[in-house]
């Protein structure tokens, strides 16, 4: 807004709304006063008539009757006028009938208004000198109760047009005269806004000429006399301006000539950072490559080996010999561990690691996180405490992907149990927030280990790094673990941090959003039982008696044997099992034996085992017959309830009868089946062969595609392994093929692939293929995959219809081309090799707070989606501009994130929509 305008309004609005008010103040106030004498008029009136009308009711006068209602009448506003007698009959009216309304009689007057007219009805009395009545049986208009008897009422309907005439008058007078008025200020102060600006404008002027250049044009301006010392300045800052104006036109002319000197070597930098970005993008695009193909190498032999492993595990008897084949069991998946570290950390920097959503029990994950770490990392010189703890607010069911929860857990609490030589590794839950639908959780894993300098802690969480290169030989790892937990942390909404101290240990605290879970916390029953607890550990004992008084168990804790059996001679009574930690060395164990053999027979008491891995307990079978069960160190909550609830009794077997009887019937289902596996790995070929023909399937090997083919062509197969990388003709080139031939359009083809990146699973889809199995192969779940497919009635594009439900609409993106195959497709491509772009443009603008090209973005989406098909991007893309119109920025995050998981959904099922084979223009005609 200009100078003028400002001082325009400055002056006019304070009149204007003066003025206003006055003019508001004037119109209300005349109609009060014609509301009030409409409404005194009508009662005044009202009341004449009541009182003039009182003989001629007691003496049934018609004539004097209708003479007094003719009377009212003819006041301009009465419109009509009636009598009632004591019997609220009419006996008298004149004019206008009145509204049928059911209006109450009063004892006095009574006055209502409505939006036409206005209602008044007050009461007719007769005074009367005799205390005795006169009853008049013929007419029956009044029965005497007192000297002031109550013979009827007057009504009378005023209209109220004539008063909202006069009110428009007055109104529009008002009005006319506020027009007026205000007319008159606005060119005063227009006027008055003018004379007092032109001036500035006019030095504004200037200024902007002075700015230009054009000094000669300042120096011919004329300003009033009181500008004249502000004139004379300017004038000075013109010359002034019009000399370095000349000096630096040579300065810059100078500078020109040395600035086309340099352009060549600038131009030729240019090209070489280009065609170094161009090497960079093809390096990272070859690298991803690189570790798919890294992956497929390391995990087919690795498939192999782990295949076999568990083959052996179910025959070997011998303790020192499954002592070893678990150690190779071990070292497989270690190697695993770091291929899927190296994968995940690609994934990262490529933006294509996602989450996944499922149910999922945070305190059992925690549990089975130590079991699997203390048997790994644990030794006879290590004994450390793993303590978990829960704040009592916090559930136990989440929705969230436990895998990803579960990696990030392990690298720390791994990270703790490797740097870690003696006291305890805890790790604490706690509930930082909570809404209705999200669950913030603060973690915190603190271990008395080896610390980090507080110089070197920024070292953590780079790439490939570790905080002293000298303990990599120690304790080895990728430099990877903490890089992939800092990112998994911030994809789930939360951050992480870390502080040391050499002298006492490392605290790694961060906090994650789940969501929350409807599913019910596990509760069980208390047992109201009596335990003695020997754990030599002072923090675990603070821990097992803390967990044994949540389920109802009363616990005396022992510091040494002698104790213990001092405790059982007096109280043995009362005691209903031994919680025993036994340390793995041969005083220990025999100590054990020794104190479970006296309990058992002089008091027949229970007890339960407390080995921290690798304890080595199978090496002692007397001490393993002895006891009631042996729990592994850290104790699970439910292996310990479930341990004191089944005191006296044998030990779960490690398979239960239910499980081998369920496996069995599995057996039979599928015994008969015929299977085709094709890889050009015999070891992996050998290895199937071995877990499936036993149970009683025919299977065929193909050690090539070609192979396959032939092989398909001879015989009849029910389900097909396919291996993906083969040479020649790989996997998903045999699966093309196989699709043509009649017989194998809807056959059942499972990959087997070592690749896990998500773009790679759908390439496999969209070859033919129905589903995937990622190498190294459990055979539980190679049965149960069979099982699922062989009761499979649905054909393979019923199948990729089902994945494309409401994310893509083939018969719409045909339909608004008219059928063309070609520009349908076209324009499908056009839009989806955008989306990757698009995506991380709203990302910046959302980071940002830009709602103007956020909305402009988001706009062209969305007008595109509507003619390619893609209705889900459509759905969203408006759910989303429409928010950023009307809301902006508020509440905008799900919204934005449901219209983001819309394109990666789309961008990940792109190569399975069918595109209908397209044909030339004379083809379509014949």
């Amino acid at each position: 807004m200009s100078l003028s305008n400002k001082l325009f309004w400055a002056l006019f609005a304070p009149v204007f709304a003066v003025s206003l008010l006055a003019s508001v103040f004037l119109v209300s106030t005349r109609f009060n006063d014609l509301n009030q004498n409409l409404y005194e008029r009508t009662s005044n009136i009202t009341e004449q008539v009541a009182t003039t009308s009182e003989y001629a009711i007691v003496f049934s006068d018609q004539n004097m009757m209708y003479r007094i209602l003719q009377n009212a009448l003819n006041n301009k506003d009465i419109s009509g006028v009636q009598l009632f007698n004591s019997e609220q009959k009419i006996i008298a009216e004149l004019g206008k009938t009145p509204t049928s309304v059911d209006t109450p009689f009063p004892d006095n007057i009574y006055l209502k208004e409505y939006d036409d007219y206005l209602e008044s009805i007050n009461a007719i009395h007769y005074s009367s000198n005799s205390l005795d009545g006169v009853f008049n049986t013929q007419t029956d208009l009044f029965i005497p109760l007192d000297q002031r008897n109550l013979i009827g009422w007057v009504k009378i309907e005023a209209n109220k047009s004539a008063i909202r005439i006069d009110k428009y008058q007055y109104a529009g007078l008002v009005t006319f005269i506020l027009i007026i008025f205000n007319v008159l200020t606005i060119i005063g102060a227009f006027h008055i806004s003018k004379a007092l600006t032109q001036p500035i404008n006019r030095l504004a002027g200037s200024l902007n000429k002075l700015v230009k250049g054009q000094f000669s044009t300042v120096k011919l301006m004329k300003l009033p006399p009181e500008y004249a010392s502000l004139q004379k300045d300017l004038l000075d800052l013109t010359e002034r301006l019009e000399h370095h104006n000349e000096e630096l036109n040579s300065g810059i002319e100078q500078s020109t000539e040395d600035i086309r000197r340099s352009m060549d070597s600038m131009e030729e930098k240019s090209a070489q950072l280009h065609i170094a970005n161009r090497e960079a993008m093809e390096s990272n695009r070859l690298k991803s490559q690189f570790l798919a193909n890294i992956s497929h190498e390391v995990r087919t032999p690795l498939n192999a080996i782990l295949g076999y492993t568990k083959t052996l595990q179910k025959d070997i008897t011998d303790t020192q010999h499954r002592f070893y084949v678990d150690t190779i069991e071990q070292s497989t998946n270690s190697l695993l561990a770091i291929i899927g570290d190296i994968l995940d950390f690609s994934k990262i920097e490529a933006g294509k690691l996602s989450l996944e959503s499922n149910h999922f029990n945070l305190k059992a994950l925690i549990d089975d996180v130590y079991q699997t770490l203390s048997i790994n990392l644990l030794s006879k010189e290590k004994q450390i405490d793993l303590v978990p703890e829960f704040s009592q607010d916090v559930p136990e069911w989440f929705i969230g992907d436990s895998t990803r929860v579960r990696q990030i857990l392990t690298n720390l609490i791994g990270n703790a149990i490797k740097f870690t030589h003696q006291g305890s590794v805890r790790t604490k839950v706690s509930l930082h927030s909570q809404s209705p639908q999200v669950i913030t959780l603060s973690f915190q894993v603190i271990d008395t280990g080896i610390g980090i300098a507080e110089h070197k802690i920024h070292r953590l969480f780079k790439p490939f790094s570790q905080v002293d290169t000298s303990t990599t030989r120690q304790f080895g790892g990728t430099g990877l673990g903490l890089v992939i937990t800092k990112k998994l942390v911030e994809q789930m909404n939360g951050k992480i941090e870390v502080s040391s101290d050499p002298s006492i240990g490392s605290t790694f605290r961060f906090t994650l959003s789940l969501k929350a879970s409807q599913k019910l916390n596990n509760s069980h029953p208390d047992l109201n039982c009596h335990v003695i607890l020997l754990e030599p550990s002072t923090t675990y004992k603070s821990y097992l008696k803390s967990y044994l008084k949540s389920i109802g168990v009363s616990c005396i804790a022992c510091s040494d044997l002698e104790q213990m059996i001092a405790i059982l001679n007096k109280q043995h009574s009362s005691i209903d099992a031994i919680l025993l930690s036994v340390m793995p060395d041969d005083q220990s164990v025999a100590e054990a034996c020794e104190l479970i053999t006296y309990s058992a027979q002089q008091f027949t008491i229970p007890c339960i085992l407390m080995v921290q891995p690798p304890g080595q307990i199978t090496h002692y079978p007397d001490l393993k017959n002895l006891c009631s069960d042996i729990l592994l160190k850290p104790i699970s909550h439910d292996r310990l309830y479930s341990a004191l609830q089944n005191l006296n009794k044998s030990a779960t077997p490690l398979i239960s009868p239910q499980l081998e009887v369920g496996k069995s019937a599995l057996n039979e289902k599928i015994k008969g089946l015929k299977i085709l596996a094709v890889d050009d790995s015999p070891i992996n070929l050998q290895l199937l062969n071995h877990w499936l023909t036993p149970i009683g399937l025919d299977v065929s090997l193909a050690y090539s595609g070609q192979q396959a083919i032939d092989m398909a062509n001879h015989d009849k197969f029910d389900l097909i392994f396919m291996d993906i990388q083969m040479p020649e003709m790989d996997g998903m080139e045999t699966t093309r093929q196989l699709r043509q031939m009649e017989f194998y359009r809807n056959t059942p083809i499972i990959a087997l692939t070592a690749h896990a990146l998500g773009t790679e699973q759908q390439q496999i889809l969209a070859s033919g293929m129905n589903a995937y199995l990622t190498k190294p192969i459990d055979e539980d779940l190679l049965l149960s995959t069979i099982e699922t497919w062989r009761a499979n009635t649905e054909t393979f594009q019923d199948q990729v219809d089902a994945k494309l439900i409401g994310i893509f609409d083939l018969e719409k993106a045909l339909a608004i081309v008219d059928g063309k195959t070609d520009i349908a497709k076209e324009m499908f491509d056009m839009l989806a090799n955008s989306l990757d772009a698009e995506k991380k443009l709203i990302q910046h603008h959302l980071e940002n707070q830009d709602t103007e090209k956020m909305i402009e973005v988001v706009h062209r989406i969305h007008g595109a989606s509507k003619y390619t098909g893609t209705i889900n991007i459509a759905r969203h893309a408006g759910f989303l501009e429409t928010h950023l119109k009307e809301l902006g920025f508020e509440d905008v995050d799900g919204v934005a994130k449901d219209f983001i998981d819309a394109i990666e959904e789309l961008l990940s099922h792109r190569q399975l929509i069918p595109w209908p084979h397209s044909f030339d223009s004379s083809t379509t005609k014949a």
